[in-house]
């Protein structure tokens, strides 16, 4: 009975499928959710943690960053999970002589092939409906609530030194001291306009709470202002305008001034508000859902990449399951510590380098990449329906383990 193929073709029990995508669903939450909980406890230890801690946050807003977290770690893990889901389920099955029995009773392969296909399908409609409609939101809200609680501690003074801190268009950096009792070798960077940058340079900072009733600002100490042009254009307009033999061993690209220079024993400045409609744009394509994404104007390279990605995940699921069979079929007792690790190694660098390989093709245009991903999920997914077709005794062969 283990050499025979399964190459009849009969319907078979719904009860039967359904009982076994019951038990690939639970595989599946099981090692997404382990994997999940891998990526916030690294995102969170290694990323957020630290410079949350540093700004004062409270343990609420650290619950709201976690959970804006979770989004973008699912749909990268999903794949990952919907193989290591199908190959542990179908290895079990196998292993208790399942396929062996229905083989007997001429059952076919393309029952397994199909249902492969199936699960890869929902599959691949999890990850565009995460990665189209709940990923986007949470990664704008993620932002948004970190500049928040940036913005909260600059206005707050809750900044120790030897840090850059960012809100909005300011960066703030203080050599000693702290904010909110007065620090030194201060150094403040804004962008007024998208020509010009403005730098202060401070030699002390102090507390303006002892000036203002409302901490809303920052008084500053033995004050230098400069503003320098940021585009190329109006450099070529400040060396046109200077003497020839303002620096004749300089090179034109390397002679640099400010457009302006103020200096203030005293300079007192208001701290920006926090208005996110206009420090954060619903319309960046990697925060805009599908629906958005779509509604835009115009399309340039930075959305073809973005909705490729999407598309390159949900195809990545769509032949997981696929892949998970043929895994299966190649699993040995010399195999078996093998096969699993290899095919999880590959899903896992085609997800990572999902950016990369989209990229390498996002020039091409829109209809062109949708194409090309699309056609390369639709050819691996056959190469894998051969592969399982060619290798179906295989998926009856039992190796005498326990899964």
């Amino acid at each position: 009975m283990n050499s025979m193929r399964l190459g009849t073709n009969r319907p078979v029990s719904a009860h039967y499928l359904s009982d076994m995508a019951m038990e690939i669903g639970k595989a599946v939450l099981i090692v997404l959710g382990t994997i999940e909980a891998v990526f916030l406890c690294d995102v969170i230890v290694s990323r957020f943690m630290p410079e949350l801690m540093a700004l004062g946050a409270s343990i609420p807003t650290i619950a709201l960053v976690v959970a804006y977290s979770i989004p973008n770690g699912l749909f990268i893990a999903l794949p990952t999970a919907l193989l290591i889901g199908v190959y542990i389920t179908v290895l079990r099955r196998r292993e208790k002589n399942e396929f062996g029995v229905f083989a007997g009773f001429g059952y076919s392969h393309r029952i397994l092939t199909a249902g492969a296909l199936l699960i890869g399908l929902l599959g691949a409609g999890v990850s565009l409906l995460l990665s189209g409609f709940l990923e986007p939101p949470a990664r704008f809200l993620l932002a948004s609530t970190l500049e928040q609680i940036t913005h909260k501690a600059i206005r707050d003074g809750e900044l120790a030194s030897g840090r850059f801190y960012e809100v909005g268009n300011m960066t703030f950096y203080a050599t000693s001291g702290r904010m909110n009792q007065g620090a030194n070798g201060v150094f403040l960077y804004q962008r007024p306009s998208d020509k010009t940058g403005r730098v202060i340079v401070a030699s002390q900072l102090l507390n303006p709470q002892s000036y203002e009733q409302a901490q809303t600002g920052a008084l500053f100490n033995n004050v230098n202002i400069y503003e320098f042009a940021d585009s190329a254009g109006s450099e070529v307009d400040q060396r046109q305008g200077l003497p020839a033999d303002a620096c004749p061993e300089c090179e034109a690209s390397e002679y640099f001034q400010p457009l302006t220079h103020m200096y203030f024993d005293r300079f007192y400045m208001e701290l920006p508000e926090v208005d996110l409609p206009s420090i954060r744009d619903w319309r960046n394509p990697d925060e805009a859902s599908l629906l958005q994404l779509f509604s835009a104007a115009e399309w340039d390279l930075v959305h073809i990449q973005e909705f490729g990605e999407r598309l390159f995940r949900a195809a990545l699921c769509l032949v997981t399951p696929l892949m998970a069979l043929v895994a299966v079929a190649l699993t040995s007792k010399k195999t078996l510590l093998l096969c699993l690790p290899v095919a999880s190694a590959i899903v896992l660098m085609l997800s990572f380098f999902a950016a990369s390989a989209v990229g390498a093709v996002s020039g091409s245009g829109l209809l062109l990449t949708t194409a090309i991903l699309l056609g390369a999920a639709i050819a691996v997914a056959t190469v894998c329906v051969l592969a399982v077709r060619q290798m179906s005794g295989r998926l009856i062969r039992q190796i005498g383990v326990v899964v």
